[in-house]
């Protein structure tokens, strides 16, 4: 036990220590002691979300097992890559930005877009039931070709097909 010291003022204070000790144990002991109503009112609440999550969790069980067929069916119908693109590769040169391909192991110029418009029907036509793709590939090396306005042409000549342009420093 504490003992009562002689002054005044904390002859005063010790005891109100105490109790408010005290106070704070009661409080730190309050939640593990209620009354019943509120735990009945707060099951009641728990079990309703809990019915509907059960429900929503059956339900989306079953819509993404729907999903997974039907991506192993988009799967199965487009097949790979290689069997649905028929690629033609077209080629920078790197000393003057112009756009060529080869064609019997001759290389064929395309400086106009009268000769894109040609290459791109004669590949559509080879190509039969696979979609025509051309690849533009720059220069390996750093020359400075193509220049923009090359750039530009080659990608208005090709804007009604699928092209791309093979950037290797970018």
């Amino acid at each position: 036990m504490i003992v009562r010291p002689k002054r005044s003022v904390t002859y005063f204070f010790v005891p109100l220590i105490d109790v408010l000790i005290l106070l704070f144990c009661i409080f730190l002991l309050m939640p593990f002691v209620s009354t019943g109503e509120t735990e009945t009112n707060a099951n009641n609440k728990e079990e309703k979300p809990k019915k509907e999550l059960t429900t929503n969790v059956k339900q989306l069980q079953s819509e993404l097992e729907k999903a997974r067929r039907e991506v192993e069916k988009l799967k199965a119908e487009k097949g790979t890559l290689a069997d649905r693109l028929s690629v033609k590769i077209l080629e920078i040169d790197p000393r003057d930005g112009k756009l060529y391909y080869l064609q019997n192991c001759e290389r064929v110029n395309v400086t106009e877009e009268k000769e894109a418009d040609a290459l791109i029907t004669l590949h559509v036509r080879a190509s039969g039931t696979k979609e025509p793709f051309f690849m533009i590939l720059y220069p390996r090396a750093k020359t400075g070709f193509p220049e923009q306005q090359q750039a530009d042409n080659y990608a208005r000549w090709f804007r009604d097909v699928q092209f791309q342009f093979d950037r290797p420093f970018k």
